[in-house]
């Protein structure tokens, strides 16, 4: 594999950046509870990992989407908002950031709505880290679409091959490759299916570097998928 070098790194929000997840399953749970339908951790990862909450909840609502889906999508808004200040940082995310060399720019390219997702930079301290903000307001078509990814290097002014993109979901994956981006997949062992495709897969952000020069440095075996 020839050398990659990078000029910026879009950091997923959910499951990437912020452990979001666990607080995320409960509340949409506990909404679905109300009109009697269970969700279990490993529905949740399979509709709702890297994918938009109304794609998740139509999905796993079917016929009932249009009777009761914007009621549930509400309750379940109210529930997670509650408890934004209880989601924390990944610490190996936060250890990534302030080792990268300097000149190296960052974004969040997120399906999470803007306001959650400025709340959750802002309490935890790390907005001045990202000069842009992708989230689900800022384009038509949500991931595996590369629309959130290309809207943030356009934002940045960095070429899309020149973006280093950090995922956790198949649908992140294939964003990334369809907008021209290698990838690193990060895979925490929550369930998350669909990985190999990445450029790297690693377990923790600790095993990511960058050289002075931008050059990417997985400690990891490259996945065979990776272009």
């Amino acid at each position: 594999m020839n050398p990659v070098h990078v000029r910026a790194i879009l950091f997923d929000f959910d499951g990437v950046l912020v452990d979001s997840e666990p607080i995320r399953f409960t509340a949409g749970a506990q909404a679905l509870e109300e009109i009697g339908e269970a969700l279990t951790w490993e529905r949740f990862m399979r509709l709702w990992l890297g994918r938009t909450d109304d794609a998740g909840l139509r999905d796993l609502l079917g016929n009932r989407y249009e009777a009761e889906g914007m009621r549930v999508a509400a309750r379940r808004n109210a529930l997670y908002e509650e408890r934004l200040d209880e989601v924390p940082v990944f610490e190996d995310s936060l250890r990534l950031i302030r080792r990268l060399p300097d000149g190296i720019r960052l974004g969040v390219a997120t399906g999470s709505r803007q306001k959650e997702v400025e709340h959750i930079l802002g309490h935890l301290g790390l907005s001045r880290h990202f000069e842009v903000i992708v989230t689900a307001e800022d384009y038509a078509r949500a991931k595996p679409a590369p629309d959130p990814f290309l809207a943030a290097a356009r934002r940045l002014g960095v070429p899309p091959a020149s973006c280093l993109v950090l995922e956790d979901s198949a649908a992140g994956v294939a964003a990334a490759h369809a907008a021209g981006m290698p990838v690193v997949a990060v895979d925490r062992g929550r369930g998350a299916v669909g990985l190999d495709a990445a450029t790297w897969t690693v377990a923790s952000l600790d095993e990511l570097e960058l050289t002075p020069a931008g050059e990417v440095v997985a400690r990891s075996t490259r996945t065979s998928g990776g272009g």
